[in-house]
C-alpha cells in the first residue's frame, strides 16, 4: 500500500509538471528538469568555475597585492549577453529572488565539499544602501548569502557592515576611479562581532573587485582574523 502510494504521488507530481512546468531559471523558456532548477539546455552549458579545488584562480588573483584573502571563489563565470548575465539581471532588478537562493544553496555545497575552503565563523553580504533595497526590495548579495548561510550552518549579519552613503553607479568606471567612489562609503558596526573571526564576504558579482576591495579592508581594520570572498560569478 506505501509504495502504491509512493507511486501515485511521484505520478501526480510529473504530472503536475508537465501540464504547468516551472520554467528554467537561467533562459525562462523551457521547463525545468525534474528536481532541478534549470532545463536540460542551460544546465549542459551552465558555465560552473573550478574555484572550490583551486587554491589560485580568477577571484583570488583579482586581490592579489591589494587585499590579503584566504580564500576566494565564484561559483559561474560572467561573459556579457551569457545565461548568467541574464540570471543576475533577473536577481538584480526583476525581484527573482529563487535565483540568489538557488545558486547560494549550489555555492556552499561545494564550499562544503572543497577540499581547500575552511567554513566561516560568520557570513557578511556585500552592503547597498538603503535607498536601493527600498527600491529593490532587497539587497542581492543577502539573499545569495543567507542561502550559503542555510547550506553551511554559518550565520549571516547584514547588519555589521553598513553602506552609509549612496555612491554614483559604478558602471563605465575605470578600477581606480571605482576604489575612490566607495573607499569611504561604508561603516562597520559591531566590530566586536567580527574581531579575531574567519569572515566570508559574499557578493554578487566580481568585476573590477573595488567594492569587495573596499568591504575587505574595513573588515580588517575592524579586526578580523581573516577574510575570504564567495560570489555568484567573475568576470573575466
Amino acid at each position: 500500500m506505501n509504495k502504491l502510494s509512493s507511486y501515485i504521488k511521484a505520478l501526480g507530481r510529473d504530472l503536475i509538471h508537465v501540464l504547468f512546468p516551472d520554467l528554467c531559471l537561467a533562459c525562462n523558456k523551457l521547463p525545468k528538469t525534474r528536481d532541478a532548477a534549470f532545463c536540460v539546455e542551460c544546465l549542459h552549458v551552465m558555465p560552473y568555475t573550478d574555484h572550490f579545488i583551486l587554491k589560485e584562480n580568477e577571484v583570488t588573483k583579482h586581490f592579489r597585492g591589494r587585499v590579503n584573502i584566504l580564500h576566494g571563489a565564484a561559483l559561474l563565470r560572467f561573459r556579457e549577453g551569457s545565461i548568467v548575465q541574464v540570471m543576475l539581471h533577473n536577481l538584480k532588478y526583476k525581484k527573482r529572488k529563487e535565483i540568489g537562493e538557488v545558486l547560494g544553496e549550489i555555492a556552499g555545497k561545494k564550499l562544503l565539499d572543497s577540499p581547500i575552503f575552511s567554513v566561516p565563523d560568520i557570513i557578511i553580504p556585500v552592503p547597498v544602501h538603503p535607498k536601493k533595497v527600498r527600491r529593490r526590495g532587497y539587497n542581492q548579495s543577502t539573499i545569495f548569502g543567507k542561502a550559503v548561510s542555510e547550506a553551511i550552518h554559518v550565520t549571516l549579519a547584514d547588519d555589521i557592515l553598513i553602506k552609509e552613503t549612496e555612491t554614483t553607479s559604478q558602471t563605465g568606471k575605470s578600477r581606480t576611479e571605482r576604489v575612490e567612489n566607495v573607499s569611504e562609503v561604508f561603516v562597520l558596526r559591531k566590530p566586536e562581532e567580527i574581531s579575531g573571526r574567519n569572515v566570508l564576504v559574499v557578493d554578487d558579482v566580481v568585476t573590477t573587485g573595488a567594492t569587495l576591495e573596499a568591504c575587505c579592508l574595513k573588515l580588517k581594520d575592524g579586526g578580523a582574523k581573516s577574510i575570504s570572498i564567495l560570489s555568484i560569478a567573475v568576470a573575466g
